[in-house]
């Protein structure tokens, strides 16, 4: 034995030693047996003290199997002087076990008393003794835990389920639980007893359909909390069978069974359960059959084929069961014998107008009571008689063929008769025959679909049908597609043992219209002026109706017109007949010779010089013209070959224009623009002037429209302009005339500008003049000079802000007013 627990040795023995009013336990959570009889008054103690010296007991219960051991540790607390002792009291042989310097083990052993009373531990200090005491609680686990056996029961009888707990202790502290599946049917507790016991619980069960295979358990709990564990054991469990079987089963049969052929019977039970537990057993003359079970519900319905051999009477019975529970039907059958009767035509096939016999025959029957019928199609009786045969003769017409007979035997059974029939057909062999129903000798077909040449025969034997055309046979059984080479005349032969016939079949193949390009080209040219129709054969059967009409438009006219360029275009021609339609796009091109006219070929040009050359002249016709221009001219040399506008292109041209119709001409005038050239400046009569004489100054230039002329020259009030512009006249020339005269000639192309000096001396006039650019020379003369007016006539509507054409100074534009010659604008130039 090892020593304490952990907790026994850490926590004061006082804090153990207490056992007040909780030291009492019921037999539900306590010590049974102890709680009734009680433990000495030291016993109540798990520890005790004396003063300041303490002893204590662990545990305060100590649980036990009977015939086992258990440890019991004592403990105590410091003892002043050191002189204690442990020890530990019992009726109970002890085993000392380990111990230390404060506490001592103990095992009782070999424990074989139900009630042993407590074991006391004691400790000595000095003359002190202190004890506390441990109750001693023996148990025994049940042996066995047995469930009675439960036979099947019946619905509504009643049962005892018993459940044995064989030697048990202590017994008060045992439950006894009864369950069926889930459901607690009883739980019962029992008093103390000393030593072990048997003990059993038993439930009254009142069977229901409910409690069919159920499981019924038992458990036995023994509980030796909270000192001990919780011990528990099932018995087997067992499981309730529950039968019902109220009502005898139905058994239905035939009354008459004929030997040899099968019959079925059923055996029917309701209300049987469980009712797949049910068992069916049928016999037929004490011979088990075979059945098949059918459930409907609480129903079932077990079917068997009766097949008897031999005649007679024989018991039929079904047996149901279930559980200890059985029920059984019986059933008599009458079983009889009846082979069927024979009927025979000689020959069965006869030529027509030859003999026939006819015979009825009965077998032998059991009981052998039988009435022959020789009987016609229709029902209508031949012969009839109690005798084994009848006999009929007959002459074989072509009607005759296929004629049925029968022949009725009638068997009486019980209140009842029993009948069966044979027949017989009469086959009369004829020629074939091919009537206009079945061998139509016009048909018609439409392309597409599909057909059989079908053609039947009648004759006997059936006879074989062959058509063919031409030599070829072709299918007469089989659907194939029709094609326009399906039409025509056929021979179709009906061939058998007694002959052939014939007959002949013609095959029309109607199809919907088709429009070729044979038939309607697609693209089609004419010429205007002539006479042309918009025609379009279309190919179809029946023959189709044909309508052209331009695509969108009104319908075509039918008939030949003259051809205008109007009529080009597209065009739907579309056939129909009552298969469908067609419909094909004609294009028509109309050509024509050329024309030139204003729009594609301007007859007046205006070129501007060193502008790319290029004469167009669009002209129409159909097929599109070639168009070439020339110029025109007597002894003229050509235009040179630029790339540019030069003077040398101004004239007039023609052009023609010429396709597979015809040519067109026209006239082309070409007028060359460009810009001042050659100008010309002119002092008369000298650029030296002297005081007080009279000059002008002409300015002469060439340009494409006509230019329009400037001046810049020295400001004075004596200057004259003439109305073109084109010169200035000076009458008593002063110092103020004298300086730099520059005319600039200006068209929408361009400008150009020449300059001349001249000098007004008082002794003597000195003239220079100078031709050519202004360049920087003319800006210096301009500087030197002073102010100067400058001559235009885009001055005269008072713009202001214009450039020089040749200088680069600032211009503003000036107004005075001129009593003698009107008004004059200038443009005055400032020095920069």
């Amino acid at each position: 034995m090892g020593p304490p627990c952990p907790a026994a040795r850490l926590l004061p023995p006082l804090i153990l030693a207490l056992a007040g009013s909780g030291g009492g336990w019921s037999p539900a959570g306590g010590v049974p047996g102890l709680s009734r009889r009680g433990l000495p008054a030291v016993g109540a103690l798990a520890g005790a003290a004396r003063g300041t010296f303490t002893v204590g007991a662990w545990p305060r219960v100590a649980v036990v199997p009977f015939g086992g051991s258990v440890a019991i540790n004592c403990s105590r607390s410091a003892c002043p002087g050191g002189n204690a002792t442990l020890g530990l009291e019992t009726p109970l042989t002890v085993d000392v076990g380990a111990g230390g310097r404060r506490w001592q083990s103990f095992r009782l052993l070999n424990v074989s008393q139900w009630s042993p009373g407590t074991a006391t531990c004691y400790g000595r200090c000095g003359d002190t003794q202190v004890n506390a005491s441990t109750g001693i609680l023996v148990y025994r686990l049940p042996e066995r835990v047995v469930l009675e056996p439960v036979p099947a029961m019946a619905v509504g009888d009643s049962r005892n389920l018993t459940c044995r707990v064989v030697e048990v202790a202590p017994v008060g502290n045992l439950t006894v639980t009864l369950r069926r599946g889930a459901e607690t049917l009883r739980t019962e507790s029992f008093g103390a007893a000393e030593g072990s016991a048997s003990v059993a619980v038993s439930h009254l069960l009142t069977a229901s359909p409910g409690d069919h295979g159920q499981d019924v358990t038992c458990h036995a709990e023994l509980s030796l909390r909270p000192h001990g564990p919780l011990f528990a054991r099932a018995a087997v469990p067992v499981k309730l069978s529950v039968f019902a079987l109220p009502e005898p089963p139905q058994l239905w049969a035939p009354a008459h069974v004929e030997a040899g052929t099968t019959a079925n019977a059923s055996c029917r039970i309701a209300g049987a359960f469980p009712a797949g537990d049910v068992r069916f057993t049928i016999t037929l003359a004490e011979q088990s059959l075979n059945f098949s079970v059918a459930a409907a519900g609480d129903v079932l319905t077990a079917v068997t084929a009766l097949s008897p051999g031999t005649p007679g009477w024989q018991e039929l019975t079904c047996t149901a069961a279930v559980a200890t529970a059985a029920r059984m039907a019986r059933r008599q059958l009458h079983v009889y014998r009846f082979p069927a009767p024979v009927l025979e035509l000689s020959p069965a096939s006869a030529p027509a107008g030859s003999e026939v016999m006819v015979v009825c025959r009965a077998g032998v029957a059991e009981p052998p009571s039988v009435r022959l019928q020789l009987r016609d199609a229709d029902g209508g009786v031949l012969a009839e008689g109690p005798q084994s045969q009848l006999e009929l003769r007959l002459v074989a017409r072509r009607e005759d063929d296929g004629r049925q007979f029968g022949c009725r035997a009638s068997l009486a059974i019980g209140d009842g008769a029993v009948t069966k029939d044979a027949d017989a057909r009469l086959a009369v062999l004829y020629m074939p025959e091919m009537a206009a129903s079945d061998c139509p000798s016009n048909r018609t077909w439409l392309r597409g679909t599909r057909e059989v040449l079908s053609c039947r025969a009648a004759g006997n034997p059936v006879p074989t049908v062959v058509c063919g055309r031409n030599g070829v046979t072709v299918s007469t059984g089989e659907l194939e597609l029709v094609t326009r080479s399906r039409a025509g005349t056929y021979l179709c032969n009906a061939t058998n043992s007694m002959g052939t016939r014939s007959r002949l079949v013609t095959i029309r193949v109607e199809y919907e219209p088709t429009l070729t390009e044979r038939g309607c080209p697609a693209h089609r040219t004419w010429v205007e002026g002539e006479r042309r129709e918009l025609a379009c054969r279309a190919d179809g059967d029946p023959p189709p109706s044909t309508r052209c009409a331009r695509d969108g438009g009104a319908t075509r006219a039918r008939g030949s017109r003259a051809v205008s360029r109007a009529d080009a275009g597209r065009y739907v021609c579309r056939a129909t007949n009552k298969h469908g339609s067609a419909v094909r796009s004609v294009v028509v091109t109309v050509e024509y010779e050329p024309s030139i006219g204003e729009t594609g070929c301007p007859a007046q040009r205006l070129w501007v010089e060193g502008t790319p050359a290029e004469l167009a002249c669009a002209a129409s016709g159909n097929p599109p013209p070639r168009v070439a221009c020339a110029k025109l001219g007597d002894g003229q040399d050509p235009p040179p070959a630029s790339p540019n506008v030069t003077r040398a292109h101004a004239g007039t041209y023609q052009c023609r224009a010429t396709n597979a119709h015809g040519s067109a001409l026209r006239n082309v005038t070409v007028a060359v623009e460009y810009s001042p050239v050659a100008l010309s400046l002119r002092v008369l009569p000298s650029a030296n002037v002297s005081r007080g004489a009279s000059f002008s100054v002409e300015c002469r230039a060439e340009g494409l429209p006509t230019p329009t002329y400037g001046w810049a020259l020295p400001p004075a009030d004596n200057l004259r302009f003439a109305a073109d512009n084109r010169s200035v006249a000076v009458a008593g020339a002063a110092a103020a005339n004298r300086g730099l005269y520059t005319c600039t000639a200006t068209n929408r192309h361009g400008r150009r500008a020449g300059s001349v000096m001249v000098r007004v001396d008082e002794s003597r006039l000195a003239l220079v003049a100078s031709l050519g650019s202004l360049g920087a020379v003319t800006a210096v003369g301009l500087a030197a000079a002073g102010g100067y007016y400058l001559k235009s006539t885009a001055c005269k509507k008072g713009e202001y802000n214009v450039r020089d054409a040749e200088g680069s100074s600032e211009a503003a534009c000036l107004h005075r007013q001129r009593h003698d010659r009107g008004e004059i604008y200038g443009i005055q130039l400032t020095q920069p």
